[in-house]
């Protein structure tokens, strides 16, 4: 399972793979930024990691809105490059996430009073 790559339970969970391109380790640290981005330390870990996600989006609006004015211009004929036209690109929406891996863990973010509670030092670390 995913779960079972991220946490590295798995023998090859620290090869990439298609569905996965980040290590177990860098997913543990992304999930980290994410449950405890309050702390001051992790603000702006936490901006980029919403701006890779704001990228994805962008460019799956780009794509959509590119494979709308496709079906309106040749509808289901072939593309320019020899493609199946909308249909191919039509998979490429569903395929192609740059960061899905980011956007998984999501799946795994918990309420804030239900977070554990982080040491006195790790806390210093993550403070000004």
């Amino acid at each position: 399972s995913w779960f079972d790559k991220m946490f590295g339970t798995e023998d090859s969970a620290e090869v990439p793979t298609a569905d996965r391109k980040l290590s177990p380790k860098a997913s543990r640290a992304a999930l980290f930024i994410m449950l405890y981005r309050g702390y001051p330390l992790l603000h702006i870990p936490f901006q980029l990691l919403n701006n890779l996600l704001e990228i994805d989006e962008q460019l799956s609006t780009w794509r959509y809105r590119h494979m709308s004015m496709v079906h309106r211009t040749i509808g289901r004929r072939v593309g320019t490059g020899g493609s199946t036209g909308r249909d191919y690109l039509k998979g490429a929406l569903d395929k192609h996430h740059i960061f899905a891996d980011i956007a998984r863990l999501t799946s795994f973010l918990i309420e804030r009073s239900r977070l554990p509670k982080l040491g006195r030092r790790m806390e210093a670390r993550l403070g000004f």
